[in-house]
């Protein structure tokens, strides 16, 4: 495979491949999350020769179960990559980004909603799993999983 450029993109640039891989068969709108357009979140892409084939956002959104957890969080939302990358390092490109990112906005934590099938991708990437297994009505069974910055 080509090279995964990570780069910043629009929120608009994120839905049609947030919405074809994690909405599919849903209204386009339910890939249109609150707090896209909010200022401290942040948009990326991951392309190869050009072509969009990841995404991932980040909002600034406090965690819930704070404390223990204190201090300033991102969380991750909408990460989505076509078929033909996965296991080929966008996902993880997209993430150490979004890491990166919030590392340099002075967070202390980084989290996410994780579909069960991604909880061993982000578990490798330093993300540890918090309570149980939770349903998202759109979008199915999910874990929290946070991991320090």
């Amino acid at each position: 495979m080509n090279p995964i450029e990570v780069r910043a993109i629009t929120a608009e640039e994120t839905i049609p491949l947030r919405h074809a891989i994690l909405r599919a068969g849903l209204p386009r709108e339910t890939a249109i999350f609150p707090g896209d357009d909010a200022g401290s979140s942040r948009h990326f892409g991951a392309f190869v020769e050009g072509r969009l084939v990841g995404v991932a956002t980040m909002h600034y959104v406090p965690l819930l179960d704070q404390p223990p957890h204190e201090g300033s969080a991102y969380q991750v939302r909408g990460m989505a990559t076509t078929e033909e990358v996965r296991g080929q390092g966008a996902g993880s490109a997209l993430l150490v980004a979004c890491i990166a990112e919030a590392q340099r906005a002075g967070a202390n934590w980084i989290w996410c909603n994780a579909r069960i099938p991604a909880a061993g991708f982000y578990s490798r990437h330093g993300f540890g799993v918090q309570g149980g297994v939770f349903d998202i009505p759109s979008a199915g069974p999910h874990f929290r999983m946070l991991r320090p910055l």
